[in-house]
């Protein structure tokens, strides 16, 4: 019977999971930050704390955070091969543990918006730092492992800030917050940098430490010269612009799915039901605590995130993103449909109200397994090394443009016509977003990084050569 994981090599692989370790505590802070609206809302927009916000106010301080990520994607596409993917990571320490100071000693919403941004401006360069970096370092076996963790780490803390603001206040909840970023720089200054990014900076003797050090083995040369030959081959191709992604056939046709992948992700809006959550548990207060509710829907994201870690390299990519957002799908048509009926009709849904709890819980478990990570896992896998940080950048872009709008529409609709407006909206999104995928998306699982270039590129060609170009 083939193994989940081989623990035999596990001490080869050490530097491996160390990086994956540093470079997720980044992504623990911003997952503290994602999930810190969905508790922190009622609480703001009570009237009973230091300040009050208005709830126009609430909507636009959940969606500056996406739009903060703009600038930093931008930051981040265009210095990612100057500065280093490492290097990136461990500077993003500084203004994270800044941002969550803001939110301790806030005596206005300005403090809030501030630390919000910034926090925005970080998940910018960390989207497209992170996924590069793990996906250069890794082995094949455990890449699609290594490259779902930050998405555990991330959902983590959407986990940790709701329960440590059901039982600690905002400013005590978010001293501790501060301290998880700083805890990056014990750890990455004394692991390498990604060999990809030393060999397109011609430095081989560097390329060379850094691939013993992450395979545990001293004998690299094969790989080395692997890879080598791959970047050659790439920078022959094009020179890493911006306008490459567009002029190259290859490059636009990986962007084009990247950004499908992202916006399908964010259509089903996640991030909407994510940041109001509790809100949306209200509805259904007659049976249980919307504060308890909201626990016990961020408990059960981060349990489905674990197994996604395990699936994503068993079943592959493609299967399980169209099996998650067809029950994404289903979930969120029963939600609206529960809600239409219980606030747009005069039908009596007494002694129902368990639907919408189930609905909401079978979202998140199943979004989680699939839509949650492959979309960003994929990019970092199609895309050649030297034009990955525009595509992140862009990628990024489009993440923070399309979640924006998502946030922005739930509170307009919600407030303008009824909540299963906007449920109805993400169910129909994701339906089209289904079949696109299923037509589009490749599988990329256990294949070298190399070999899911050649063999997409690949297909080009052969296509060109049966009608005679060449």
């Amino acid at each position: 019977m083939k193994k989940i994981f081989d623990c035999s090599n596990f001490k080869y692989r050490i530097f491996q999971y160390l990086a994956a370790l540093a470079a997720n505590l980044g992504m623990f802070s911003i997952g503290l930050h994602y999930g810190w609206p969905s508790s922190s809302l009622p609480i703001l927009t009570s009237g009973n704390y230091t300040f009050s916000m208005s709830n126009s106010e609430a909507s636009w301080m959940v969606a500056i955070t996406p739009m903060g990520s703009v600038i930093g994607d931008l930051i981040a596409g265009f210095t990612l091969n100057t500065f280093g993917r490492k290097k990136m990571i461990m500077v993003s320490s500084i203004p994270l543990t800044v941002s969550w100071i803001l939110v301790a000693v806030a005596q206005s919403s300005v403090y809030l918006f501030i630390a919000r941004i910034i926090a925005g401006i970080v998940d910018g360069l960390l989207f497209t730092a992170i996924p590069p970096y793990l996906a250069e370092i890794a082995d094949p076996e455990i890449r699609g492992f290594l490259g779902t963790t930050y998405f555990v780490t991330l959902v983590f803390g959407m986990l940790v800030s709701n329960v440590l603001l059901f039982f600690l206040s905002i400013p005590i909840s978010a001293y501790i917050a501060c301290t998880v970023s700083a805890f990056m720089l014990l750890i990455l200054p004394f692991l390498p940098e990604s060999p990809y990014f030393h060999l397109m900076r011609n430095e081989m003797l560097q390329a060379k430490a850094s691939l013993q050090k992450f395979r545990g083995r001293g004998e690299v040369t094969e790989e080395l010269g692997r890879i080598s030959k791959g970047i050659l081959e790439e920078e022959r191709s094009g020179t890493g612009g911006v306008m490459e992604l567009v002029t190259n056939r290859y490059n636009r046709k990986c962007l084009l799915l990247a950004i499908l992948m992202t916006v399908v992700q964010q259509t089903t809006g996640v991030l909407a039901i994510q940041s109001y959550a509790e809100t949306v548990f209200q509805e259904t207060k007659h049976i249980i605590r919307p504060d308890v509710a909201n626990i016990i829907y961020f408990a059960l994201y981060f349990l489905a995130t674990l197994i996604a870690l395990v699936l994503v390299d068993v079943s592959g990519r493609r299967p399980l993103f169209l099996i998650s957002i067809t029950i994404v799908c289903i979930a969120l048509f029963t939600n609206g449909t529960y809600l239409y009926l219980k606030n747009a009709t005069s039908i009596n849904l007494d002694g129902y109200e368990s639907i919408q709890i189930l609905a909401l819980l079978v979202f998140t478990v199943a979004y989680s397994i699939g839509l949650n990570n492959i979309p960003v896992l994929v990019s970092s896998e199609i895309f050649p090394s030297h034009i990955k940080g525009k595509a992140f950048c862009v990628i990024n872009v489009s993440f923070s443009f399309a979640s924006t709008f998502v946030i922005k529409y739930f509170g307009w609709t919600n407030e303008a016509v009824g909540m299963y407006v906007p449920f109805y909206t993400y169910a129909a999104c994701s339906a089209v977003g289904a079949v696109s995928i299923a037509l589009l998306m490749p599988e990329t699982k256990k294949k070298t990084l190399e070999d899911i270039q050649m063999e997409l590129a690949g297909g080009e060609r052969e296509e060109k050569s049966a009608n005679g170009v060449i």
